[in-house]
């Protein structure tokens, strides 16, 4: 037994006795191929002059990842963040020639899988070293001490000396003979048939090296599963290939369009169907996890790409082992049949070190502590059910290939790349600055994805965070949060129960945001500058961790007399953002506000649809839930069906639906309908019952479950909602009932009336006809600014009020709550950071959250779910 396992098995008891039966996991393979780029597979580059057809039907049949990365833009570098979860800048990968770089009790994805009951063989390049004492003599710290079961392979590269075959931790044959070195003419000196001088074995020809890997690795399929069919295996098959030599079979020569690397490709892409036939003989396939994946960017220069017309990199600047995208974007392609939907695409940042978190949450196997300190589980990105320690990733860090003092930090759509130059083998490799330049590289990869323009000088801040942010990942040695918040959990999407979900507006504009909506929802008179006079918001946001993209000049001024500036939802930054919030407070979700009086208007309905585009990006990314709520209010007679038309459209042609982090009931993807039922005889709604009550049948029959939005007096028919018991009978074909409560009560005392007055006689109606129940709760109310009334005219009590009808609910035995609003600063209601220290003048009063820091209401709506769920114990003091 291995040393590394041997330490895991004891101290890793606890793990063991909670992993799922290992006949519950699949089998996991994980191709790793070698210096291919982004854009030499035909899946991820239509224009590529390569044909990868085998390739091309994993992506097929899986999810692409487009944006995804290698830890390091360097064979080395890469392999040991793939296997072990940490960042390779945190060791010294330079010792690999001739020591191991795992050390002996670390986990890696290996010996992880081994406590989880799989067994474990690695085929093909190690390149993460030995302890070398001589090739006669056994090789430790190799493949077979850091977990996996069995080992043939080489050492490093086919073109890094001595060349020779490992079984196990020995020598096949030791490298007695020697190979004179050799390139290619009319290539680069380190492409084409090129490989150094050195020692080689007897029994090792370097053109037979790809096509005997894939032998063994079908060997090892086909192994398992005739002898031990009942415990899953991982395969991890690291081809050497096509990094250089170049050595393309006769068959595949000429047959591309890109040179001789063109058809090496072609001939890994062959063995790689080889092996998938493997799986599919072995009745295998549709229990395999597969991974396909390469290693770092390809040695294709500038020239080559004028020459040949293919881009190896694609749209990216840069090769291996540069800090441009180039040298660590990878192709990226998953394949899980019945779990994974088949040819789709993420754009969910990932990198290589998410392989050990992600396939931990596969396996139902907690990561032991320090495990994998840069390892985030992207499991939901490909599934979309929850899993234990989900974290998601929102920055990446890497080491440039060749400068070590080259640092580069992703986040969002920013890179901060810290000195000038490729740092890697494009020219040049380094910059010196020169007086009043800049320093480093800034990139907006959403605006730029082929870095061609440095903003390093024109936004000193986004510059001077993220070094932050850089520095103290590196400090830190750990990028990933190790604490137990409920915020690193996803969300369970397949029920509203146990759920508190926000209300989110969406629906603030600024003039220069590309909505052509002016400052809607700011100011009173959208066409006109949003400024003293013209404002119609009671709160204003704290903006303190906003980017400069993300603000918005206003005519008001703050207390040191500069600019106050606001946020636009149609700012995809500033809504991801917004989901972060919610992420690291432990909110559920939301439902997303749809005005059904806009959605004639074309320019008006661009904007619902760009917003809701950024809420399913931040959904997905932070591991939330959203759902549509149409809110009728407004409507005609007869405009109800504009509400149908426009579902049809979201859930057929956008597949909004099919999202993983759509929100469901009962398992069934639920729509809400707000405004159902408002209304009196002596002023009723221009639209009918009938037409809602037959919006209600449509979706249900198309397999929706359907939330309505109703008056408070719903059930007595009384106040505000309309005298007609037909509307008894409509409500019954719901499955989920939410009556509106803003300004129905004011304080504490009135929040307990309501409670047993509505909620619980509600609570008892929904549970007697199988309805479900979810009460609407607000932090306070104002619209001073807005129809001048009283300013604070439901006040806050400093969060009592919202805590006390939090307890109410849970005393009225709900299982569920909305929170109105998330972003509604308008009418004062918003739970997001907002500022104590609100511009000063006249034309316009606000409030302040009473001294509270700005993330107080937040965390106090992340502690209400708590509660209700049973996590925390009802109290009537605020926690």
């Amino acid at each position: 037994m291995s040393q590394v396992f041997s330490r895991l098995l004891c101290t890793s008891l606890l793990v063991i006795c909670c992993v799922r039966s290992s006949a519950d996991n699949p089998n996991i393979v994980v191709i790793l191929v070698d210096d291919m780029g982004y854009g030499d597979p035909g899946c991820f580059n239509p224009h590529s002059k390569i044909k990868t057809p085998n390739i091309d039907s994993i992506a097929r049949d899986g999810m692409r990842f487009t944006d995804a990365h290698a830890p390091g833009p360097l064979c080395h570098m890469s392999r040991y963040g793939l296997l072990t979860g940490r960042y390779p800048f945190r060791t010294d990968v330079s010792r690999w020639p001739e020591q191991p770089l795992i050390e002996p009790d670390q986990l890696t994805i290996a010996s992880l899988a081994k406590l989880a009951g799989y067994n474990t063989s690695m085929v093909g390049k190690w390149h993460l070293g030995f302890q070398e004492n001589g090739y006669d003599k056994s090789l430790p710290g190799g493949p077979t001490d850091c977990g996996f079961d069995s080992f043939f392979g080489i050492r490093a590269s086919t073109d890094i000396p001595p060349y020779f075959y490992i079984r196990g931790n020995e020598a096949v044959a030791p490298p007695t003979d020697k190979i004179a070195g050799h390139h290619s003419p009319g290539w680069h000196s380190n492409q084409g048939e090129f490989w150094r001088a050195g020692g080689i074995a007897p029994d090792l020809k370097l053109h037979e090296v790809l096509p005997r890997f894939t032998d063994e690795a079908i060997q090892v399929i086909q192994e398992h599963a005739s002898n031990d069919g009942n415990k899953p295996l991982l395969l991890y098959l690291a081809y050497p290939a096509p990094h250089t030599p170049w050595l393309p079979s006769e068959y595949f020569a000429g047959k591309s369009g890109a040179g001789s690397y063109g058809d090496f490709v072609m001939m890994v892409d062959a063995q790689i169907g080889r092996v998938l036939t493997a799986l599919e003989e072995a009745n295998m396939t549709d229990d395999t996890l597969l991974v396909f994946t390469s290693d770092n960017g390809p040695c294709w220069y500038d020239v080559d790409s004028e020459r040949l017309g293919h881009d190896a990199t694609g749209e990216f600047r840069g090769m291996k082992a540069d800090a441009w995208e180039g040298g660590h974007r990878m192709p990226l392609i998953v394949r899980w049949p019945g779990r994974v939907k088949s040819d789709t695409v993420s754009d969910q940042l990932v990198c290589f070190t998410d392989f050990l978190a992600t396939f931990a949450s596969v396996m139902g196997v907690p990561l032991p502590e320090g495990a994998g300190p840069d390892s985030f589980n992207f499991l939901t990105a490909l599934t979309g059910q929850s899993a234990d320690d989900t974290s998601v990733r929102n920055q990446f860090v890497m080491r440039a290939g060749s400068l070590p003092s080259m640092m580069t930090i992703r986040s969002g759509d920013w890179k901060l790349i810290t000195q000038l130059g490729s740092g890697g083998f494009s020219k040049p490799k380094l910059i010196e600055p020169v007086a009043g330049g800049p320093s480093g590289q800034l990139y907006n990869l959403a605006d730029d994805p082929g870095e061609t323009t440095n903003l390093y000088l024109q936004y000193p801040d986004i510059v001077a965070q993220l070094t932050m942010d850089l520095n103290q990942t590196v400090e830190e040695g750990n990028s990933r949060d190790s604490g137990s918040d409920v915020s690193s959990v996803a969300v369970d999407r397949s029920t509203l129960t146990g759920k508190v979900m926000c209300g989110y507006q969406g629906w603030f504009n600024c003039e220069g945001d590309g909505a052509q909506l002016g400052w809607k929802h700011w100011a009173r008179n959208r066409k006109q500058l949003f400024a003293p006079g013209n404002v119609t918001v009671d709160l204003w946001p704290d903006l303190s961790e906003f980017d400069p993209d993300e603000l918005y000049d206003t005519g008001f001024e703050n207390t040191d007399g500069s600019p106050a500036k606001v946020f636009s939802s149609n700012n995809r930054k500033t809504v991801l953002r917004h989901f972060r919030w919610m992420q690291d407070y432990g909110i559920d979700g939301v439902f997303l506000q749809r005005f059904a009086n806009g959605l004639r208007d074309k320019v008006v309905l661009q904007n619902y649809d760009t917003v809701l585009d950024h809420v399913r990006q931040g959904a997905e990314q932070t591991g939330r839930s959203f759902a549509i709520m149409y809110d009728l209010s407004g409507l005609k007679a007869g405009e109800v069906k504009n509400v149908r038309d426009d579902w049809q459209r979201l859930s057929s042609e956008m597949r909004l639906t099919e999202d993983a982090a759509y929100q469901q009931h009962d398992r069934k993807p639920i729509v809400a309908i707000w405004g159902m039922g408002f209304g009196s005889k002596s002023k009723p709604r221009e639209y009918s019952l009938a037409e809602c009550r037959e919006l209600i049948e449509s979706l249900k029959e198309d397999g929706f479950s359907v939330m309505l939005g109703v008056p408070t007096g719903w059930r007595k028919l009384e106040r505000d909602a309309i005298p007609d018991p037909q509307l008894h009978e409509a409500l019954k074909l719901a499955d989920v009932i939410s009556p509106w409560t803003v300004g129905r009560y004011r304080n504490e005392e009135e929040v307990a009336q309501h409670m047993k007055k509505h909620w619980r006689p509600d609570q008892r109606w929904c549970d007697q006809h199988e309805l479900s129940y979810m009460p609407v709760v607000f932090p306070g109310f104002s619209w001073h600014n807005l129809h001048g009334g009283d300013l604070d005219s439901i006040p806050r009590q400093k969060g009592k009020f919202l805590w006390s009808q939090a307890i109410g609910a849970k005393q009225a035995g709900c299982e569920m709550l909305y929170v109105a609003m998330f972003d509604e600063v308008d009418e004062g209601t918003a739970i997001l950071k907002c500022t104590n220290q609100p511009p000063t003048g006249n034309g316009g009063k606000f409030l302040t959250y009473e001294g509270l820091p700005s993330d107080f209401y937040l965390r106090l709506v992340g502690k209400a779910g708590e509660m209700l769920r049973g996590e925390i114990p009802r109290t009537k003091e605020i926690p």
